[in-house]
Order: C-alpha cells, then structure tokens, then sequence
C-alpha cells in the first residue's frame, strides 16, 4: 500500500528527503545534477500473498544505470514481516523483453515467469534482514518483489527515486508552497533538487500513489537512441 512521508514542514527532514551520504553515492554514480522525481512509501500490511517478480522500469530504457531508489525503513525488515525479495545482478540484463503483461493487470508488467525460473537456478533471489533507519541504494532495473507481512505489525519502508537532471524524466512530487524554501536549501547543502509541482495549501500524503509514475526519458536525443536500449541480439537483427 502507498503511504508517502508527510509534507509538514516540521516533519520533512533533511536526512530523510535529501540524505546528503544517499546523495554523494548518487552524484558518483549519476553524475552532480541530480532530481528527485518520487517521494512514497511502501507499507505492507498483514497478507499472505507476494507481488510478481518485477522491475519499476516497464518501458524501452537505457543499458546503463539512470535511476535509484533510495528506500529508508521505518522498521525492521525480515523474511517474517515481509522485506522485499531482490534479485542480485539482474539489473545488469534488465530489458523490455524481459517483461509480460500480467492477465489482470493489478501489477503492470512483470518478468516472464520463464526468464524468472531461468536466473532462479544461477542467481536466486534474497530477503534480506534490514534495521529501521537503513539506507538501501536500489538500481530501479533491478528484479524485485513484494512479499507477504505475516505479522500483525505494518512494515514501512519510504521510496525516493532521484535521476539525473539530463534525463528529463516526467514524474513529479506533489509539495506545499510554504515549503519551497526548505526543498531549496536541501538542494543548497546536497545538491539535490526536486522536480515538483507547487500547490497551494496542504497535501494530504495520504491520498498519494504511484498510479501516474513514469522514470522513463522525455530527453528527445536519448529517445532517438531507442534501438540501442534492447538486446544485443534483437538489435543486430533489425540492423
């Protein structure tokens, strides 16, 4: 279930929104210009089924990397209350053919199930144990899959996916006005500027979700490389 950070100005923290050891890490990896485009969370609820293995990439994207989340759980994270099942070295093949569209359609797009089975027998998945309060540096390629919170307790986990600034990715966070002087002085001290859209008044982070999320390129010149964003075999087949 969605349940973004509060946009109160006495709750919005620095090192949470703009973690300065994230944001290095990133600026090494990206580049110095960096953009926040998402700022959610992810909270699992008593349940006893998991999400498909899946990407959070579900359209023609680079090879390389051009996105992170930054996930910081609220509580510890194990097998028993549902820690998010990852896939160790997947983003490295991650492409669009990976992926089907699942019948029901509740989670997009997911691995085919074929490809999952496949890297299951060289490179099988994880759930790892995690303390409240981590940073996890996340590739948004990477395979990965919600699982099942088997305790009575929710398990929260906040997401951020900071891009560099060329990529011009579309998505945007919904902030208050009266907070731009903050969001600015984040970006003053880390380097780290949010792609948002300023609002009058209140936001309920309640009523936020990932319905409208979209990390992929609106750079028009990166676009017109889209032949070079599949596998190396379909590509010399269509040269």
């Amino acid at each position: 279930m969605d349940r973004a950070p509060p946009t109160t100005l006495d709750l919005m923290f620095e090192d949470i929104w703009a973690n300065r050891i994230a944001v290095s890490i990133l600026q090494s990896l990206l580049g110095p210009e960096l953009m926040c485009h998402y700022a959610n969370g992810n909270t699992a609820l008593k349940a006893k089924g998991r999400q498909p293995v899946h990407s959070d990439i579900d359209k023609p994207h680079p090879l390389f990397p051009f996105a992170y989340a930054i996930n910081i759980p609220l509580s510890n994270m194990n097998v028993e209350n549902g820690s998010t099942e990852l896939w160790p070295g997947s983003h490295r093949e991650s492409n669009i053919e990976q992926h089907i569209a699942l019948t029901d359609d509740e989670f997009g797009l997911a691995i085919k199930p074929e490809v999952v089975e496949q890297r299951r027998r060289t490179s099988p998945p994880v759930q790892p144990s995690i303390r409240k309060g981590s940073l996890i540096i996340r590739d948004i390629r990477l395979w990965h899959a919600g699982m099942p919170n088997r305790t009575d307790t929710p398990r929260i986990m906040l997401a951020f996916v900071i891009q560099p600034s060329w990529f011009q990715a579309p998505s945007k966070v919904t902030l208050p006005v009266k907070s731009k002087t903050v969001v600015d002085s984040w970006r003053a001290n880390s380097g780290l500027e949010y792609a948002a859209q300023w609002v009058d008044g209140d936001v309920d982070h309640k009523k936020v979700n990932s319905d409208d999320v979209d990390f992929s390129t609106g750079n028009n010149k990166l676009l017109e490389l889209e032949p070079l964003m599949h596998p190396a075999t379909e590509l010399a087949s269509a040269l």
